[in-house]
């Protein structure tokens, strides 16, 4: 870009520093000096749209492994999302299961509880019944010589 640029100038310099044609509105300038920057603006502007072209390209190429970068960013993103939000959804299931189960091991020990006190409060009564029947059998084996001696 750069040569254009002093090609152009140079051809600017040309036309300035050229004689004016009195009378008529034009210059007169040498045919050679012209060509001699025409033919290097000819050899110099392939070059350049060639620079131009890779400038260009490598833009696009560029511009297009930022979208894909930028596609994939968005994509993990989107995955850690879906992964945290999965991540919660599984803990509040958790929590909720946990408080089911001990909602449900509270009662079952409620319940263990009552039928253990039951079994003990019929035990107390077997017993109970026990200690009288041989209460019972105690006094009756008592009375029993107290009416031998009065015979």
């Amino acid at each position: 870009m750069d040569d254009i640029l002093f090609l152009v100038n140079r051809l600017d310099n040309l036309i300035a520093s050229s004689r004016k044609m009195p009378l008529v509105d034009q210059l007169l300038v040498k045919e050679a000096d012209i060509r001699s920057i025409i033919h290097e603006m000819r050899i110099a502007i392939p070059d350049e749209i060639k620079q131009a072209r890779r400038i260009i390209q490598d833009k696009e190429r560029i511009l297009a492994q930022a979208r894909e970068e930028s596609e994939r960013a968005l994509k993990r993103e989107g995955l850690l999302h879906s992964a945290e939000e999965r991540s919660q959804e599984i803990l509040r299931l958790a929590y909720e299961k946990a408080e089911q189960i001990k909602v449900e091991a509270d009662a079952y020990v409620v319940e263990t509880l009552r039928a253990l006190r039951d079994h003990l409060a019929t035990i107390e009564m077997d017993i109970g019944r026990s200690i009288l029947s041989i209460e019972k059998g105690l006094a009756s084996l008592e009375e029993v010589p107290e009416e031998e001696e009065d015979v």
